[in-house]
């Protein structure tokens, strides 16, 4: 390759134009090529060409000076990074698997919760139950629900066989549970799926409403439009039976056994529900949610804030794009910093329960996306700036060309 093709390809990969002074050439046979190596010397091509490339370096010096972090960003980067380690701590805390039972911290907290928005319900001391109709003193102050019982009253329905209970009915399920487990609840009764088919059977308690038993099958469309009378007519034990279903849901989300995937219980059979759950669970689906909705939220945080107009002053170099830069940096850098530790901390506990998958998937987003927004701007000032000098001398010296 000559001389001349060597000068006019830099030019070309960097997007320069070249404006050159109008000419004719003669002969129809000469090329741009012969007519750069006729006004240009070997010798002067050299050193175009190594003109331009001082020129580059310049520049990129000049854009690697302007898009640095200063001392207010690393501020910001600090602050960020605090930030985005505060939520993956608090996300694992507050989702962390708990046995179910006395101990159980947030089990404990519901059930608080429970008893004091229920106690606001007014009820009927001597209301009794009876077949799909459970009272709303039951209702009220009973702890459990129906759908939870594992015992049996006297023969044994072979209901949960092979599998934990909460994969066999489908009141524990997140979604449809809203249906079936507050039928179950207002009914006094539990609903399984026994190979894609509904069966329903009545729950018994003894006197002080404890100790539930699962006694003779019972009807389900029966079951519903017990439920439906009731809607109608006794509304306040509706909305308490949907308020006990959901804390009962919450109560279980973050124990070993964990919430089935909405719909599960529906499509698949009880064994291999709580293989799937054993992988993924609703808590992990509401956690990943969550995390990666506060990871966002901070990103947003920080770049509102770091954008504001009085961090900055408009002089006359000042340039948005490259003022952005730093921004996206700052979070950037903050999504690195913690996701790193966290998979350093996972590593070292050897529990993935604690990985952020969340974070990481955001901060495998924003790498590809921040970066690719950085070469973009980083291309378009170059291009620009070399071009400013290069016209410059233009102005200069129109004979170069």
């Amino acid at each position: 390759m000559s001389k001349a093709q060597d000068l006019k390809k830099v030019r070309d990969n960097n997007g320069l134009g070249i404006r050159t002074r109008e000419f004719i050439i003669d002969n129809k046979e000469e090329t741009i090529q012969s007519y750069y190596e006729n006004i240009l010397s070997a010798e002067e091509i050299n050193k175009s060409v190594e003109e331009y490339r001082v020129n580059m370096d310049i520049v990129s010096k000049e854009f690697k000076e302007r898009t640095k972090l200063q001392d207010k960003d690393i501020a910001f980067l600090t602050v960020a990074t605090m930030l985005q380690c505060a939520r993956i701590y608090l996300v694992n805390y507050f989702t962390k698997i708990e046995k179910a039972g006395s101990g159980n911290k947030k089990e404990a907290f519901l059930h608080e919760k429970q008893e004091k928005i229920l106690g606001k319900f007014g009820f009927e001391e001597n209301e009794h139950g009876r077949l799909y109709y459970a009272p709303l003193k039951q209702i009220v102050l009973g702890r459990g629900v129906p759908y939870d019982a594992t015992a049996y009253f006297s023969e044994n329905y072979k209901l949960f066989e092979g599998a934990n209970h909460r994969f066999s009915t489908l009141g524990h399920d997140p979604l449809f549970g809203l249906i079936f487990g507050t039928t179950n609840i207002l009914t006094n009764t539990i609903t399984c799926n026994q190979k894609i088919v509904l069966k329903t059977n009545h729950v018994i308690y003894d006197e002080n409403m404890k100790n539930p038993k699962i006694s003779r099958y019972a009807s389900t469309p029966k079951m519903f439009e017990s439920v439906k009378d009731r809607i109608i007519n006794e509304k306040e034990a509706v909305v308490a039976a949907v308020i006990k279903q959901l804390i009962h849901i919450g109560t279980d989300l973050y124990t070993p056994c964990g919430i089935q995937l909405p719909g599960a219980s529906l499509i698949l059979d009880k064994a291999n529900v709580e293989k799937l759950t054993k992988y993924v669970s609703t808590g992990d689906v509401i956690k990943f949610g969550a995390s990666a909705a506060i990871d966002c939220l901070i990103n947003m945080i920080i770049r509102i804030v770091h954008s504001c107009k009085w961090l900055y002053e408009e002089d006359g170099d000042f340039s948005k794009e490259l003022y952005e830069i730093r921004t996206r940096k700052i979070i950037l850098y903050s999504n690195l910093f913690a996701t790193s530790s966290n998979v350093i901390y996972t590593g070292l506990t050897g529990n993935m329960k604690d990985f952020d998958f969340a974070g990481f998937a955001i901060t495998a987003y924003r790498l590809f996306s921040d970066t690719n927004f950085m070469d973009k701007i980083k291309y378009e000032f170059l291009n620009s700036q070399v071009s400013k000098v290069y016209e410059e001398k233009l102005g200069e010296d129109s004979l170069y060309y």
